[in-house]
């Protein structure tokens, strides 16, 4: 079946609402948690540990919207990688801020400047001078099966 009639499949209305509250939420609070945990782990111990806190996040943010829906629907899947992008977003976030909080920056433009979604994602840019970095290429392929996992374990 193409992806195009894959979307003109009806949608049950009573699914839509869940799967888009369980991905906000898990979006959110995923993103809050995983961020603190990775935070914890940098601030501490001095190692990144973000392939393994983007497979915990899809897995998390892929099974809870697997529980929220009754009947499956290709929107669903996209939802789930939408949520996994701003879940990283907001991990994205929480590190940083908190690394700029433990560090002792204290201007607010600073942290005015973590909500833009260029700086968390520029990892994805190929025109960056660190494109070809072997961390960024390690990023870069954990996000990759991130997002596929999040994508097909939604379904």
């Amino acid at each position: 079946m193409k992806f195009s009639e894959m979307l003109k499949e009806p949608i049950q209305k009573g699914d839509i609402m869940p799967v888009i509250r369980q991905g906000i939420f898990m979006s959110l609070m995923g993103g809050l948690l995983i961020g603190s945990l990775h935070l914890l782990f940098t601030y501490l111990f001095n190692f990144s540990l973000t392939w393994l806190m983007l497979f915990i996040l899809a897995f998390l943010t892929a099974k809870r919207i697997k529980g929220a829906y009754i009947q499956y629907h290709i929107l669903y899947s996209i939802l789930t990688v939408f949520f996994f992008f701003l879940a990283y977003y907001f991990m994205s976030i929480t590190l940083y801020g908190g690394l700029y909080f433990l560090s002792g920056i204290t201007e607010f433009r600073h942290y005015v400047s973590l909500f833009n979604p260029l700086i968390h994602f520029e990892f994805l840019n190929p025109f960056t001078g660190y494109f070809f970095a072997v961390e960024n290429l390690f990023e870069l392929l954990f996000f990759i099966i991130g997002t596929i996992y999040a994508y097909r374990h939604s379904k």
